[in-house]
């Protein structure tokens, strides 16, 4: 879809209240809290051709939304973001006219009143991105999303380690991967049977434009991703979003993946998680370090917190094919991993108390393959 924008100063368009709320709503969370540069506060109205368009950027990520409406006058304008968005969203479901003079003075008519604020010019404000390109690829709706939430709860917010701060994308011939890291765990998924003949490519996508990728995402269909050499545009519903690249070397995580692990144990997923979930209250606060010890057919969940005396232990059932091992690892890393996994019982290769443990469904999906990496800590008396 094309944007033309208008340079004028008067504007004037009419929209009831739910539709305005909802397309301002798509928009309003790519303002960023705190920012230097300050019409990053603002976002961009635009009406013409019986269209309203709002934009909204962080320099990093752009949205631009859009609705129908009765527009009377072609025109553009900045509006604080948060401040419409609180006058938006306080207003019931009526017909609002929304209008603009030459002095970007701004008024607001509704039948219950009359609200005026400020704006200012579009021409400082930041341009959308252009992305054309033919490299696209097409994804069902459920297959994009899913993909996004098994990974981005890995992702490090370390912004020393930019390349981490992203999900890395890799695409086949004939797959999609998507894998995230921050060091301590790491999850790659894979979708057989979906990638492009055409081309294969690899880039990393902020874990921020992910979110709001899959927050816009309808159920159902299907959805357009096209690929530039700096950004990436996903085509949605009403909306687009666009995002920068991150421009780092992502990591071998190929390397990182034990490929000869023999020891599995398989477990009941919610016996698991709900012991874990206990016995950590119990862990040191500053370590979150729980003890596993895996035996031929029981799992000992143990965490102790020397400095307070808090002690607890628990022993729940599980299949293991090789002797006793004794493991540890943080509580909250080992929770988001289990989680995430969601068949009934999980499959958890380890090969001794220093290496990676490897965390499975106990059956992939169709089409799918998803493997849970997780660094154990040293363990402590």
């Amino acid at each position: 879809m094309t944007f033309i924008i208008q340079y004028g100063g008067t504007m004037k368009f009419t929209i009831s209240r739910n539709s305005f709320h909802s397309t301002l709503q798509k928009v309003i969370h790519v303002i960023p809290a705190k920012s230097t540069v300050d019409i990053l506060y603002n976002v961009l109205i635009i009406a013409e051709g019986g269209q309203l368009k709002i934009i909204a950027t962080d320099l990093e990520i752009t949205q631009v939304a859009w609705s129908e409406c009765n527009v009377e006058q072609d025109g553009s304008i900045v509006v604080p973001g948060k401040l419409l968005m609180d006058i938006i969203r306080e207003m019931p479901d009526l017909e609002i006219t929304f209008s603009a003079d030459n002095n970007f003075k701004i008024l607001i008519e509704s039948n219950f009143g009359e609200y005026k604020l400020s704006g200012q010019s579009k021409t400082e404000y930041p341009s959308v991105p252009l992305v054309e390109s033919d490299e696209k690829i097409e994804l069902d709706n459920s297959v994009l999303k899913r993909m996004i939430e098994k990974t981005i709860f890995a992702c490090s917010t370390d912004n020393l380690r930019p390349a981490l701060t992203g999900v890395f994308f890799q695409i086949f011939e004939e797959e999609i991967r998507m894998v995230a890291t921050d060091g301590h765990r790491l999850v790659k998924i894979v979708h057989k049977n979906s990638g492009n003949q055409e081309f294969t490519k690899e880039l990393i996508v902020p874990t921020k434009a992910l979110n709001f990728v899959a927050r816009n995402l309808p159920e159902k269909g299907k959805q357009q991703i096209t690929f530039s050499e700096s950004h990436v545009l996903f085509e949605l519903p009403n909306t687009n979003i666009y995002t920068r690249i991150i421009k780092e070397p992502f990591p071998d995580y190929e390397r990182v993946i034990p490929q000869n692990y023999t020891k599995e144990m398989l477990i009941a997923k919610d016996d698991f998680v709900s012991s874990v979930k206990r016995v950590s209250l119990f862990s040191n606060p500053m370590t979150y370090q729980v003890r596993l010890m895996v035996e031929t057919d029981k799992l000992t969940v143990h965490a102790q917190d020397i400095d307070f005396g808090g002690e607890a232990k628990e022993t729940i059932p599980c299949s293991f094919n090789s002797e006793a091992l004794e493991i540890a690892y943080n509580a909250n890393y080992l929770l988001d991993i289990l989680r995430h996994i969601d068949t009934e019982k999980i499959k958890f290769l380890v090969e001794d108390s220093d290496g990676p443990g490897l965390v499975y469904p106990e059956e992939q999906g169709e089409n799918e393959e998803i493997v849970m990496l997780i660094m154990p800590v040293r363990i402590r008396s």
